[in-house]
């Protein structure tokens, strides 16, 4: 790696969500843990406090990072870096990995253990730069699906698995009645049931509680929002869904079903429609969230019949 690219990098700190939001603008992914709202919901709801970095070379921003820190009693510092840092599209490779050494420079030693998934696709390439970042692989790639909403909605439906399709045309022959719901106590008994669910089947990710801190965290005017879509019969929910969005990306985050729900196949006219929801709004792609085909087989088949792509990033470093 030449010298010159290495002294060109420069971390600034970011203090300002309107910068934040500016930045990731000139990105071509917005990752949901590299977002303003998710950094302030786990400071919300853990001892871990945000730290955000605006990545420049020769004075140009390329990039930027947000790494979670919680120190331990002044002896020491664990940074998590989640999906990060993100960079502009075509970037020098040699400039990439000259920002990724400032990073790795910035939180490794002195007293600080350093726990990084990068945002970067799996593979020899990959694990070959963390290599010489003096990094170690301790889990191996999390995969997810991302879709492209930019298409119009008949071509989307058309590339649906055909047995998601079929799902989704039962759903809307039900007598499921789908909306968006902006009420604060629709919203927490949603993810009271999730909380239910997560512990009954051994979910992973965040609970309830980090979702209502990112919900009072996300700016509409940055881009960033907690969108719930629920599912009813009559006056009775039977399914809920929330989908968070960050600037021109969204997730899915989590989702309830009772058995009426479950029997109606609620989640496939629930996601339909969040998704169709929220590329009206400009939304152009949209992360399922993770796809675990070993620990959570059905939730997975079911984020797989949407039929995006298929992506694996290149794990957890140490």
């Amino acid at each position: 790696m030449p010298d010159s690219k290495a002294a060109s990098i420069t971390l600034l700190p970011c203090t300002e969500p309107a910068t934040w939001a500016a930045a990731q603008a000139a990105l071509r992914l917005e990752t949901l843990e590299q977002c303003w709202a998710y950094g302030t919901a786990v400071a919300q709801v853990s001892r871990t406090r945000p730290e955000r970095w605006l990545i420049q070379a020769g004075g140009q921003e390329i990039g930027l990072v947000q790494a979670f820190r919680r120190d331990f009693a002044g002896l020491f510092s664990l940074v998590r870096i989640l999906r990060g840092p993100l960079f502009r599209p075509g970037l020098d490779p040699a400039l990439r990995q000259a920002a990724l050494a400032a990073v790795r420079t910035q939180y490794r030693g002195q007293r600080r253990l350093l726990w990084w998934l990068p945002e970067l696709p799996g593979g020899s390439e990959a694990e070959a730069l963390m290599q010489r970042l003096g990094l170690a692989q301790m889990i191996t790639g999390w995969s997810s699906v991302r879709l492209d909403l930019t298409p119009p909605p008949n071509a989307l439906r058309s590339h649906l698995d055909g047995k998601w399709r079929n799902a989704l045309k039962a759903a809307e022959r039900s007598p499921l009645l789908i909306a968006e719901s902006s009420d604060p106590a629709q919203f927490d008994a949603v993810m009271r049931a999730h909380d239910v669910q997560r512990i009954e089947k051994r979910f992973l990710g965040p609970d309830g509680a980090f979702y209502r801190a990112f919900a009072a965290a996300a700016d509409p005017a940055h881009g960033e929002q907690a969108h719930l879509f629920t599912a009813s019969i009559g006056n009775r929910p039977v399914a809920g869904m929330l989908l968070l969005r960050h600037g021109r990306g969204a997730t899915y985050a989590a989702g309830w079903s009772g058995e009426a729900g479950r029997l109606l196949r609620a989640h496939h006219r629930l996601l339909w429609h969040g998704l169709l929801t929220l590329k009206a709004r400009g939304v152009q792609h949209f992360d399922l969230g993770g796809a675990n085909t070993e620990e959570g087989a059905g939730v997975a088949r079911f984020k797989l019949g949407l039929n995006g792509e298929v992506f694996t990033l290149a794990g957890s470093y140490f």
